[in-house]
């Protein structure tokens, strides 16, 4: 049992729930330690089901998984009991969908869940042949169990949140090394990707963009890498967001090809950086979620600006989480969030932006920057 999956179990208590059933792969991850694969690959064509994790009261868990995931599970999973969900059989015909409900019926038997007793589930997710598994126990909704469980990170996630800033910290530090005249941006893009992968020793999904010269000067989601070759003097910018073990890291840098920045590519710089120092030092107990953006926006006006966008978001086992750094969420900033911090400002037809995001964490003082790339355009 961990840490994280207690915090669940005492929400389930609140709310009145003997068990939950987990669906979503961050709330799986967050309950067992288990990362689900993306499910492109043939062991999620082999499965009848999705992977499952069940909670009780206590914070028992025990995760279902597919058959096909036997390496995954075993090097992984943190739950008190796991179970591998045979759906494909190489060599004799399996009956996926009675393997699957008779995992889920044997699961809630375990933990003590009997017919009457309420069981969580997230509407919004949860399979039918779940719902019917249930087999008409009354149900409640997981999803604000689930915000309040994972909304402070324990020091294990915090390790696991660093880690990832860590293996970011490559693809940005070869970003910028990289980022030279006649590259062109899918080339680039593999480069950060290889630094990536080395850094966390093994293949990692990713997302983001990254953009160059013109495009940069407006924000439009996504908008690259495309086939295009680097020209002296272009603004690069990406956004790179990658995950490890489960735990995201979400970081953005800018940096100017083979040349000293132009007087607008620092002036932009500037505006970003200076509205992200801003916001970063709102970052602590006492204040709340907005004040961080009322900061970065005071920053920005200061430079001559205005804010483009939200100036940050909470970060976890999904890429973006609440509380988020905007002007209407008022939530207490606590010990034990994790920012990533991204203020940002375009210039359109002038053809370069800056955004500068790091990831935070929220401390009962100070609060900590864990990212350590350095600023693309820093003098």
């Amino acid at each position: 049992m961990i840490a994280e999956s207690e915090r669940l179990g005492a929400e389930l208590r609140a709310i009145g729930a003997a068990a939950a059933v987990l669906v979503r792969a961050e709330d799986i991850c967050h309950a067992t330690g288990f990362e689900v694969p993306p499910s492109i690959d043939a062991g999620a064509a082999f499965a009848y089901g999705p992977a499952l994790a069940i909670v009780g009261q206590d914070g028992t868990t025990i995760l279902l998984a597919p058959g096909a995931y036997l390496a995954r599970a075993e090097e992984m999973s943190l739950a008190d009991e796991t179970v591998l969900v045979e759906g494909f059989g190489h060599f004799e015909p399996v009956d996926g969908r009675a393997r699957f409900v008779d995992a889920i019926t044997t699961a809630l038997r375990d933990l003590g869940i009997g017919d009457g007793d309420t069981v969580a589930i997230d509407p919004s997710w949860t399979p039918v042949d779940v719902e019917h598994t249930l087999d008409g126990r009354p149900v409640v909704d997981l999803r604000p169990a689930v915000r309040r469980a994972r909304l402070l990170k324990t020091e294990r996630e915090i390790g696991l949140l660093k880690d990832a800033a860590r293996v970011c910290d490559a693809g940005h530090e070869a970003m910028v090394a990289g980022a030279t005249t006649g590259r062109n941006e899918l080339e680039l893009m593999g480069d950060v990707l290889t630094h990536v992968d080395r850094a966390a020793g093994q293949p990692v999904p990713w997302a983001g963009e990254l953009v160059s010269g013109p495009r940069t000067g407006r924000l439009r989601y996504p908008g690259g890498p495309v086939d295009r070759d680097l020209e002296r003097g272009d603004t690069v910018l990406m956004d790179l967001s990658v995950r490890v073990r489960g735990y995201w890291s979400d970081c953005t840098n800018v940096t100017a090809v083979d040349a000293e920045p132009t007087t607008a590519q620092a002036r932009f710089f500037r505006a970003a950086r200076n509205a992200f120092e801003a916001a970063v030092a709102e970052l602590r107990p006492g204040r709340v979620a907005s004040d961080a953006h009322e900061a970065a926006r005071a920053a920005f006006a200061a430079d001559g600006f205005e804010p483009a966008h939200y100036t940050g978001h909470q970060i976890g086992v999904t890429v973006n989480e609440g509380p988020r750094l905007v002007s209407y969420d008022h939530s207490p900033i606590q010990a034990g969030m994790v920012f990533s911090v991204e203020p940002g400002v375009y210039g359109g037809d002038l053809g370069t932006g800056a955004r500068c995001e790091r990831v935070v964490v929220v401390r009962d003082d100070d609060p900590e920057v864990v990212s350590r790339f350095r600023w693309g355009m820093d003098a």
